[in-house]
């Protein structure tokens, strides 16, 4: 371990850093809940349909996995702080930016570009929090991330509706001023927990570091990467809900945006509750099984839903508790599989974070896509692609060790 990541790791860390890194991740979600009651509204203001428009969510999570990949990568070879100013520096830019597009098109490249930035500033704080916290804490310590960074899609509908009156391009003013504030702060309070030089920069070992979490072994197995996959696919499971969640809500049930910003609150608050059961209950001796529970609870959940769909019996009553359900597992599957996985790399803990985010918003932004090519006016695609997600999550995981694994090194 580098001296500074040694120096984090021995002394007690201040307590506003775990805090500021729920802030930080935070962005992410922020990025694509705070517009989604402004859907309909930048629609017709850019004369598209509300499908249409959807991509800008999926061109986001691509965008976003593409700065996780080399994000988190190069922060291991030049440090955390050059990786999150940067990210930082790009997404306040490009929010500016979106304030003044007029067109579908170009509103599709800025978000692009905004979400390398995010990407770039977020994947640094599992790696971060690996960096400073021994093994036997990382599972509270990523459950107490994610409950800060759950603020955001708590209130950020709220958000983007109260301030649809002053127009949708208000929403991306204020998203700029969020990541202004991020970027002050991390400046004067965060120390850098992984020094690195620019001269280490290399492309080309981005992906042979990526190469090495892929293939790290414990024993004669593949677990990291197991743990990684399933976790991933479990997550596109929500992504799919979340891109599309104004169809949903406000096209296929035909609420305002501001019940729509109290039913999306719900699943969030459904998320937030299990994550603290997480932080109460997970141990590095049971995480393992929190895992695997909370697959399997989703996949039943969904395989639930989809046959309300499929029988004619969709309504709000029918489906809004069982898409609660389906996010809330998420609360138990991510820090419990995000523990499980971190903890088996030190020195490449940016690459680690790098691999896993990649997967999650490239599963998502894929799955969002074909969500909107297949949209037939019904939920039936949508359940169909979630129960999918679970399924295939719920059988790379089969076999996964229940009993806490050493740390690899």
């Amino acid at each position: 371990m580098p001296a500074a990541a040694g120096a984090a790791a021995s002394a007690a860390p201040p307590w506003y850093l775990i805090l500021f890194f729920g802030a930080l991740a935070a962005l992410g979600p922020l990025s694509i809940d705070v517009y989604l009651p402004a859907i309909p509204s930048i629609a017709a203001d850019f004369g598209v349909t509300v499908v249409s428009l959807q991509n800008t969510l999926n061109v986001f999570l691509v965008g976003y996995g593409i700065g996780q990949f080399f994000g988190g990568a190069l922060s291991d070879q030049i440090g955390r702080k050059r990786i999150g100013y940067l990210g930082l520096a790009v997404y306040f830019a490009t929010s500016i930016a979106i304030a003044f597009t007029s067109s579908l098109p170009e509103m599709l490249a800025l978000r692009f570009f905004q979400a390398i930035g995010g990407g770039f500033s977020t994947v640094i704080c599992m790696a971060t929090v690996r960096d400073i916290y021994p093994v036997e804490q990382l599972g509270r310590r990523f459950a107490t991330v994610t409950m800060v960074l759950l603020i955001a899609p708590l209130l950020a509908p709220s958000l983007g509706y109260l301030l649809l009156p002053l127009g949708w391009e208000a929403i991306f003013v204020v998203k700029a001023a969020y990541a202004g504030l991020l970027l002050a702060a991390y400046a004067r309070l965060v120390p850098e927990t992984r020094a690195g030089r620019l001269g280490n920069l290399s492309l080309r070992l981005v992906f042979r570091q990526c190469f090495e979490v892929v293939r790290r072994r414990v024993g004669e197995r593949r677990l990291p990467i197991r743990y990684a996959t399933a976790m991933a696919f479990s997550a596109a499971c929500m992504m799919i809900f979340v891109t599309n969640s104004s169809f949903i809500y406000m096209q296929y049930f035909g609420v305002g945006p501001g019940e729509f910003s109290l039913l999306f609150a719900a699943s969030v608050l459904g998320f937030m509750s299990m994550n603290l059961f997480s932080m109460w209950r997970l141990k590095s001796d049971n995480a393992g099984t929190f895992f695997r529970a909370g697959l399997t609870v989703q996949v039943l959940v969904v395989a639930t839903l989809l046959t309300v769909v499929v029988t004619g019996n969709a309504s709000l009553p029918t489906v809004v508790p069982l898409i609660v359900l389906a996010v809330a597992t998420l609360g138990a599957i991510g820090p419990a599989g995000s523990s499980r996985y971190m903890g088996y790399f030190r020195e490449l803990a940016g690459s680690a974070s790098s691999v896993y985010t990649t997967m999650m918003f490239f599963l998502g932004g894929t799955f969002g896509w074909l969500s909107g090519t297949l949209n037939n006016g019904t939920l039936l695609p949508l359940a169909a692609m979630m129960l999918g997600a679970s399924l295939t999550a719920n059988t790379i995981s089969w076999g996964l060790p229940r009993p806490a694994q050493p740390a690899s090194r």
